[in-house]
């Protein structure tokens, strides 16, 4: 099975317009990672980006994760892999949620449900992961709650529960 592919925030608006009960059952309690493109791309000359190590591009298919366009995927599992039970986020197509940046390695992280929760857990990744504005040590689990923002390399995303993504839609339509 492919990668999750992530779909525009109007679809999703338009979902909830048309049938808020049906989207709410369709999500059935599984989060959601939304990405908003920055105001500014990112600077890629400079001294600034010292932190920030090149990668090579991947040549994603559109529509993918780190464009222009705001978009939203639902975290779940796609396939048989290594991970069965872990949703894996990387750069390649072979990831469940693929993030088409240079900044983001191959296999970049991946997120875990657990019994305390969703978590995110940095996969040893050259860019780094963050949650909440602090980086993340390789292979340490970090708690994932409604709203926090997570960066994957220099990608920034909003992870929601569904019941958060779902509220957020309803704030945002009016």
């Amino acid at each position: 099975m492919a990668a999750l592919m992530p779909e525009s925030l109007l679809a999703w608006f338009n979902r909830f317009t048309d049938d808020a009960k049906k989207l709410e059952a369709r999500l059935a309690g599984r989060p959601v990672l939304l990405y908003e493109p920055p105001e500014e791309p990112p600077s890629q000359t400079g001294d600034d980006d010292d932190e920030y190590q090149f990668r090579t591009q991947s040549g994603i298919a559109v529509p993918a994760i780190g464009g222009g366009e705001p978009l939203a995927v639902v975290v779940e599992k796609t396939k048989d892999n290594a991970f069965q039970r872990r949703v894996t986020v990387g750069r390649t197509s072979n990831n469940d949620i693929v993030l088409d940046d240079s900044s983001v390695s191959r296999f970049h992280a991946w997120l875990e449900l657990g019994d305390g929760g969703w978590t995110i857990v940095d996969a040893g990744s050259r860019n780094g992961t963050w949650v909440a504005g602090k980086k993340l040590s390789a292979k340490s689990p970090s708690s994932l709650t409604s709203g926090v923002k997570v960066r994957v390399g220099v990608i920034e995303l909003t992870f929601f529960s569904s019941e958060g993504f779902l509220k957020m839609l309803k704030s945002r339509a009016g």
